[in-house]
């Protein structure tokens, strides 16, 4: 009897002992970077408050983010508001967001595979090596963009088309981080009022905020029904003029047609259609490719589930874009022909972030390639100076890309996108009387406006997407997303930002 029961006590020392060993290897091993980097981990908090970190620069080597230690604390000093919500901020009361927490072992400089032990006998023994990054986001062309939102809620989101690399991503309003990085005893008051300030100024809009779309999802509809096989770009619908006076009825629900400035109703083919933004045209269109195969696309072109802004385990992450309500993470089915019609001129459930719409302005300007989007270019050796050190440690952004529609299908859509701006139609709907549109002339630029409907007396958010430049033989340099929340209509709020953001940026950028 004694003897049994010390077998089984053996049996269960055993067991937890198992139990202990895997527990202990699971999270010094398997959970050891996730908990390094969470900013509520106590240890890490307390091992990081005499913790030099590391520079941060932007494509042009201008210091964006830089510390140093004051009587024995570790200090942020950011340089430049506009550059928030992609920085993020580093406080030792609150933690870390944005590029400093995904890349916060390397900014201390760890090397353990154990963080934390790492991290604890550092400040211990020794003050580590930080890290430097250097973005690729440009700051002239942050600060111009910010700029022309002004005192506007909004976004500018601005991504070279050939590689992925975001020039420019701008959330306003902003707020300067430094005083919650500081003194942690003087970091609370102004986290209170960050916090209870109604204009919601920690809300990164250009990733994480989600806005009705309004005419700017007729691209992917166009693209998407292209690409199918579903319409030509001749295609046309006899009951279109009379559907455009009267309304398409769908299931028993009238679908009515915008103002069209006095544009008079016709059979219009998709280039027409898209320069006076016919949501009867579009209508048309998204049932004909339907449910099923509308679902099909949106996936392809990055919604319904999460967008990554870098490498896996680096990356910003963006707040899931959707066509129809949410089900479990993704997109779910429609619930039938009204809300697949309203969805196809970019009402009804559909629900977007501005980095999606300039994924898909940047998709049809690479000729039906969707770029892997990034923010961070390099790891370099801590710099002494002002200046970024030479030594790079790693790199991202392989120029790498997914396709999602036909060299053809992108083709049929940029024209349309061009002759939106610059076509006669367009020129008149938009209530422009030459060539010259949103700040660029001779035909440099393509786009879709957008007025994205709320309901109510609530005025409408104005949108617009494009790229640039558009000649034919021309390769696009600069695709963009413009958010003006309660802007008004995307002709008289949006386009004109998006067209100076894209003109600033081919005078930087080498061309005019």
């Amino acid at each position: 009897m004694i003897a049994t029961n010390i077998r089984r006590l053996g049996v269960y020392l055993m067991l937890a002992f198992a139990v202990v060993s895997g527990s202990i290897t699971w999270w010094q091993v398997v959970e050891a970077h996730s908990l390094s980097t969470r900013p509520d981990n106590p240890e890490v908090l307390a091992a990081r408050r005499s913790l030099l970190r590391g520079t941060i620069f932007d494509a042009e080597g201008q210091v964006l983010a830089s510390s140093e230690v004051i009587d024995g604390l570790s200090r942020r000093t950011y340089t430049d508001p506009a550059m928030t919500h992609v920085l993020g901020y580093s406080s030792l009361r609150f933690g870390s967001t944005g590029l400093e927490r995904t890349f916060e072992d390397i900014l201390v400089g760890q090397t353990d595979p154990n963080p934390i032990r790492d991290l604890v006998s550092d400040v211990l023994a020794r003050q580590p090596e930080p890290r430097d990054l250097t973005l690729t986001i440009d700051r002239r062309l942050q600060d111009f963009a910010a700029a022309q939102l002004g005192a506007d809620a909004g976004a500018v989101v601005a991504i070279d088309p050939r590689t992925g690399a975001v020039l420019a991503m701008v959330s306003t309003p902003t707020f300067d981080a430094t005083p919650i990085s500081g003194d942690p005893d003087g970091a609370q008051e102004p986290m209170d009022a960050l916090r209870n300030d109604p204009a919601e100024p920690l809300l990164a809009r250009a990733r994480q905020g989600l806005y009705v779309p309004g005419s700017i999802l007729k691209v992917f509809t166009a693209a998407a029904a292209l690409d199918a096989g579903v319409i030509s770009p001749d295609t046309t619908y006899p009951d279109q003029p009379r559907e455009e006076r009267e309304g398409f009825v769908v299931d028993g629900f009238t679908i009515r047609e915008h103002d069209l400035g006095g544009i008079e109703p016709a059979l219009w083919p998709l280039s027409e259609a898209l320069q006076v933004s016919s949501n009867i045209f579009f209508a048309h269109v998204g049932l004909e490719l339907g449910a099923e195969r509308f679902l099909e696309y949106a996936r392809r072109f990055g919604f319904c589930g999460p967008i990554r802004m870098g490498p896996p385990e680096r990356a910003l992450s963006v707040t899931p874009s959707l066509v129809t309500g949410s089900l479990d993470g993704d997109c779910g089915p429609f619930s039938g022909d009204v809300d697949l019609a309203s969805a196809s001129f970019g009402q009804g459930q559909a629900a977007v972030t501005p980095v999606q719409m300039a994924l898909l302005a940047a998709a049809i300007a690479g000729d039906g390639v969707m770029p892997d989007p990034y923010v961070v270019r390099d790891v370099r050796a801590h710099a002494d100076g002002d200046a970024p050190a030479d030594e790079i440690l790693d790199s991202f952004g392989s120029g790498g890309g997914t396709r999602v529609v036909s060299a053809e299908a992108a083709a049929a859509t940029r024209g349309g996108m061009v002759d939106a701006v610059n076509g006669e139609l367009g020129r008149l709907y938009a209530g422009q009387g030459d060539i010259t549109l949103y700040g660029i002339s001779d035909a440099r630029s393509a786009g879709k406006t957008g007025t994205a409907q709320l309901g109510g007396e609530q005025a409408p958010h104005s949108w617009f997407i494009g790229f640039a430049p558009a000649q034919e033989e021309a390769t696009p340099r600069i695709a963009v997303a413009v958010l003006v929340e309660s802007g008004g209509s995307g002709s008289d709020g949006a386009a004109p930002i998006a067209g100076r953001v894209m003109a600033e940026w081919l005078r930087l950028s080498g061309g005019d």
